[in-house]
């Protein structure tokens, strides 16, 4: 399972190296998922590749227990760090986000959390791709209600402007 993990780890990192150098920055508000439902395809086919490959033996309990410790975590860790961020409206009109020192702890804590639980569970970083995936996609969506909330008529803007970009982008 060495490889498996070295990968997990590394792309890993490198994913929540970006997202948090980009979550320190003014940005946008958008939520689109089509780059987190790939992460959390990729998450699922790292999973399966340990069950079948590198032969991951776990209990119906065991999966019960960790996976929902997993799912937990990924909730709540990607809800505080939406929380954590200062939302305004710009010169435009289009409703920005960005994070701060506490985002940066949230994200430490909550991969450490996730880390350990994942070697508790499977003794490797398996499921952490998933467990990225997951997290990004509650904390968006969070960013995105929250803005909805304080900002209602402003995030029409940031709608209209996500809808205009994907088609262009297509």
């Amino acid at each position: 399972m060495q490889n498996l993990d070295l990968t997990n780890w590394v792309l890993g990192m490198w994913l929540v190296w970006m997202v948090v150098k980009r979550q320190l920055a003014p940005r946008v508000i958008r939520f689109k998922v089509k780059f987190l439902g790939l992460v959390i395809l990729l998450g699922m086919a790292s999973i399966s590749d340990a069950f079948q490959k590198q032969h991951l033996q776990i209990t119906v309990q065991q999966a019960v227990i960790f996976g929902s410790l997993s799912l937990l975590g990924a909730v709540l860790f990607g809800a505080l760090r939406a929380q954590s961020y200062r939302l305004w409206i710009n010169e435009a009109g289009v409703v920005m986000r960005q994070g701060n020192w506490l985002t940066l702890l949230w994200w430490v804590i909550g991969v450490a959390v996730h880390l350990g639980v994942d070697q508790l569970w499977t003794g490797s970083s398996t499921t952490l791709l998933l467990y990225l995936g997951t997290t990004l996609l509650v904390q968006r969506g969070t960013v995105w209600w929250l803005a909805q909330r304080l900002y209602p008529v402003a995030m029409q803007v940031n709608g209209a402007r996500q809808v205009t970009s994907t088609h262009h982008h297509g």
